[in-house]
């Protein structure tokens, strides 16, 4: 008989738990200074400053964690809401750019990952489909410069 590694144990543990702790989600109030966007979804700003988020969807605050770096936070974004996924990977998709993020990246599976760009920052988006809501993470992070040839680390 084949053992199951701890990595998958903690795994399944893990998808059992969010599982559990998922609850039916409350409809979000509108928000009045919202902008509608070309999905139907509303727009406000999250704690990112320059980070579009529907208003359609609200803040898990016991599992958002934000730190400030210098003039700008970074940190953990979770939102929760009764949105469709697909349609709130195309908000942010729409709307990221036109706040200045770059598109670097689109994955979709069972999950939809978008990863964004400005300055020195990244932006990864994850939206995953639970029983009773659709749960967003948005993290944003420091990017660090490139070192120029010739310059830095040598390589091998």
């Amino acid at each position: 008989m084949k053992r199951i590694g701890s990595l998958a144990v903690l795994a399944i543990l893990f998808l059992f738990a969010l599982w559990a702790l998922a609850g039916c989600a409350s409809t979000a109030k509108k928000d009045q200074g919202t902008a509608p966007s070309d999905t139907g979804l509303r727009t406000s700003f999250s704690d990112f400053e320059d980070v579009p988020i529907p208003s359609e969807i609200s803040v898990n605050k016991k599992k958002t964690q934000l730190y400030s770096a210098g003039k700008v936070k970074v940190g953990l974004l979770t939102l929760e809401g009764r949105v469709d996924p697909d349609s709130l990977a195309a908000f942010f998709q729409n709307n990221l750019p036109r706040s200045g993020w770059k598109p670097m990246t689109t994955l979709k599976d069972r999950e939809n990952v978008l990863v964004f760009l400005k300055d020195d920052r990244l932006c990864l988006i994850n939206i995953a489909e639970g029983w009773f809501t659709t749960v967003c993470e948005v993290r944003v992070g420091m990017v660090e410069k490139a070192a120029e040839p010739g310059k830095g680390t040598p390589t091998r």
